[in-house]
């Protein structure tokens, strides 16, 4: 059992979001409730397998195994491809890719225009195999080598 399924037992009592709580929800959440704990309202979200949980708009998300901030990167590292897009909202799911808006479809794990179109990131010339990835490391590897090796034999020479 996943610690959201654990949280989901240990309130029984779910109570349904506000407009603004659903606003402040991460996008990438998948189910969401809020509970009244000793008469404080606390928000919970399931974020990838795990549960998170806010004491409301405008404070942070934690963790709710470790109590831990739930970091911007971490948010980020939800959306596919998250790099490539220019002014990513984590609460609405959009972006702009070369000037263009997008939104993410969190069903599929991919990017779209707003015309529903998906955002191809790369051009095919660009996109690299695994083997081609592992070849350009060890061809820089190797280069990296090979200007050692240069330097420490010019600085041998230099000294006689």
């Amino acid at each position: 059992m996943n610690r959201w399924e654990i949280v989901r037992q240990l309130y029984p009592t779910k109570l349904e979001l506000t407009e603004p709580e659903t606003r402040h929800l991460l996008y990438t959440t998948t189910e969401s409730f809020a509970a009244n704990i000793k008469g404080e309202r606390i928000l919970f979200a399931k974020f990838g397998n795990k549960a998170i949980y806010s004491q409301g708009v405008g404070h942070k998300w934690k963790y709710e195994d470790d109590r831990e901030i739930v970091e911007e990167s971490h948010f980020k590292a939800s959306f596919v491809d998250h790099g490539l897009v220019n002014k990513l909202d984590y609460h609405t799911g959009t972006g702009e890719f070369q000037g263009k808006e997008i939104k993410y479809d969190k069903r599929n794990h991919h990017w779209t225009y707003l015309n529903n179109h998906p955002v191809n990131f790369h051009t095919p010339s660009e996109r690299n195999t695994p083997a081609e990835e592992e070849d350009t490391v060890q061809v820089e590897e190797l280069l990296e080598t090979t200007e050692k090796t240069i330097v420490a034999a010019t600085q041998k020479l230099s000294l006689r």
